[in-house]
């Protein structure tokens, strides 16, 4: 049975500034899947919304991640097989993110 995992990542930043952050940090990303064994196959921003696909272990999880003001929500299914991989998910996911949206500091 399928595990859908969702992730909530608050930030002060504003929508636009949010958005480029996350734009930009998609090089890094990528770089983190690729040493975890696991690749970034589809990536396609609609207006706030990022819409992903991670092949990992002979699947493909797609996900989505949409932009808001003052947080980020991440949805993703996992197929039965990687649900056993779901609390690595999300805090991997939530540590990355927080990364990626942190002010720079002064």
């Amino acid at each position: 049975m399928a595990k859908p995992v969702s992730i909530t990542i608050s930030h002060d930043l504003g929508r636009e500034a949010a958005l480029n952050r996350l734009r930009g940090g998609i090089d890094r990303i990528r770089d983190r899947l690729g040493v975890a064994r696991m690749q970034l196959v589809e990536e396609r921003w609609e207006g706030g919304s990022l819409h992903f696909g991670v092949a990992a272990l002979g699947h493909t999880v797609h996900g989505r991640v949409d932009v808001e003001e003052a947080l980020v929500r991440v949805e993703v299914t996992l197929p039965w097989m990687l649900a056993v991989f779901a609390e690595k998910l999300k805090i991997g996911v939530e540590k990355q993110g927080q990364i990626l949206l942190e002010k720079p500091k002064a």
